[in-house]
């Protein structure tokens, strides 16, 4: 009669252990389909119960159920996120094209009517106004049409062989005239042979505009130019001083929509820098900012630094 008892009772002591070590199994297989899912929320992925067991049953519903309300939740935000960037796509193209126009007209107008203008001052002053502000709004929609592109990964980029010291002098000339009106000390420091990288010329000039202009807005004294020849990667220097800007601020500069409270009335949509980066990154390149405390007195030193791939 002992021996049955102690047979039995090994039974039940082995089921148990079984049981015990079978949903250890199946919680720590769940727990590696939890870890997987986790990394890509994107997939309608589900859990799947390894062994049959009606309390894990339950909780792999429950699981599973959220999981299924989460998923097509991510797809209604992905669907209204993309029909919202497709509206501003349009909205900004079709505000583009009558302001091209526009512009078009006055420096047309400026251009077959300079002796008549140059003998009324207050007509000239008012179409500077109005060359310059639409000037002024036509970047500010390129900027909204560029992130919508980017943020909706619609921006097409075209990569070629280019000389960055061509391209850096001939961007800085076209846009000197928002240098020139901070009066800041620029200084380029290029070298006089050709520097060869593979990006999309249109994207590198886009790139190098929103640099100016953050020089133009937050430099204080000075704005430095320079390029560095490294091994497989040419890197861009943009660097200047600022008393406008902490060191708080710089973690955030290429946050979207970011403007330092004392630069709002600049106007702006905060996106350059954002654009600048994510433009770096779709040729292939990386647009990082450093910082440190100027000696002698309470402003920083920034330093952009564009890192392309050589050729």
């Amino acid at each position: 009669m002992l021996y049955i008892i102690l047979f039995l009772i090994s039974i039940a002591g082995g089921y148990v252990a079984f049981r015990y070590i079978s949903l250890l199994r199946a919680l720590k297989q769940i727990q590696k389909e939890l870890n997987v899912i986790q990394q890509d929320l994107s997939k309608n992925q589900m859990i799947h119960l390894p062994v049959p067991n009606n309390r894990l049953k339950e909780l792999l519903i429950t699981i599973n159920s959220f999981l299924d309300e989460l998923h097509h939740e991510r797809a209604r935000y992905t669907k209204q996120e993309k029909e919202f960037q497709k509206q501003i796509e349009n909205i900004s193209h079709d505000l583009r094209t009558p302001l091209t126009s526009l512009l078009g007209y006055v420096r047309l107008y400026k251009k077959s009517q300079s002796s008549y203008i140059s003998q009324n001052a207050e007509l000239s002053d008012t179409l500077d106004v109005i060359e310059r502000k639409s000037e002024s709004l036509k970047n500010l929609i390129t900027q909204f049409y560029d992130f919508s592109r980017l943020t909706a990964h619609d921006y097409t980029v075209n990569l070629i062989k280019i000389d960055t010291v061509k391209l850096l002098r001939e961007s800085f000339a076209d846009n000197c005239h928002i240098l020139e009106e901070t009066h800041l000390n620029v200084s380029l420091d290029l070298p006089d042979r050709p520097i060869y990288v593979l990006a999309d010329k249109t994207a590198l000039e886009r790139i190098f505009f929103n640099l100016f202009q953050n020089a133009g807005r937050y430099a204080h004294t000075f704005f430095h130019i320079t390029i560095k020849n490294e091994q497989n990667s040419i890197k861009i220097l943009f660097a200047n001083d600022t008393c406008s800007l902490s060191s708080e601020d710089i973690s955030h500069l290429f946050d979207r929509f970011y403007i330092q409270e004392s630069a709002r009335s600049q106007g702006g949509t905060g996106l350059g820098l954002t654009i600048a980066r994510s433009l770096a990154e779709e040729i292939g390149g990386e647009l990082s900012v450093s910082s440190k405390k100027s000696n002698g007195n309470n402003s920083l030193l920034i330093s952009f630094t564009l890192a392309l791939p050589s050729c």
